[in-house]
């Protein structure tokens, strides 16, 4: 059960700092400047995620106050990820309905990116919020 926890620890990091990396590179590209990704929190957080992730599948923290303190700060993470994205959602919720924002780019596939960055803060609220709970079982 630990393995599992922090594989999908590192998969969530992953896809928050994909997603943040592919958010940067479309909306640049168009002169677009949005408020939410101006943060990098997908970069970071998601860099936070996979270090955090590997140091316990590799059993590198010793004490159990260490890995309940960083899956607390990984759980922050999350409640950051989701909180600037829904932001980010409602920013343009009224265009959604046309999926329409230039000929170039749709809205809709802004809402996907957002949309993916929110499940990745949910589940990294969610994982390391057990991981928090079982810390002494992580320490070797």
């Amino acid at each position: 059960m630990n393995k599992i926890l922090c594989v999908t620890n590192v998969l969530a990091g992953l896809l928050a700092f994909s997603l943040q990396i592919a958010a940067l590179s479309i909306y640049s590209v168009l002169d677009w400047n949005w408020d939410p990704d101006k943060a990098g929190a997908g970069i970071w957080g998601g860099i936070y995620l996979v270090i955090f992730g590997v140091l316990l599948i590799t059993k590198k923290l010793k004490s159990s106050a260490v890995v309940n303190a960083m899956a607390i700060v990984a759980t922050l993470i999350g409640i950051t990820l989701i909180g600037l994205y829904s932001w980010s959602i409602d920013i343009y919720q009224e265009e959604i309905a046309n999926c329409s924002l230039s000929p170039i780019l749709k809205i809709c596939d802004r809402a996907a990116i957002d949309s993916l960055m929110i499940i990745s803060g949910i589940l990294a609220v969610i994982v390391n919020g057990i991981i928090a709970t079982k810390a002494p079982s992580f320490v070797p």
